[in-house]
């Protein structure tokens, strides 16, 4: 429990969530992109 009580209130913590969602991100966008080229060649 204080793991996550540090994750949403320290700095580090905060900051791991913010890459955390920045890759999910990312990763959405890539595989949105991947889809989309495997479909026009098709």
């Amino acid at each position: 429990m204080d793991a996550l009580i540090d994750l949403f209130t320290s700095f580090s913590g905060l900051l791991s969530l913010g890459i955390i969602g920045f890759v999910c991100l990312m990763a959405a966008y890539f595989i949105r992109l991947a889809l989309r080229k495997i479909e026009q060649e098709s």
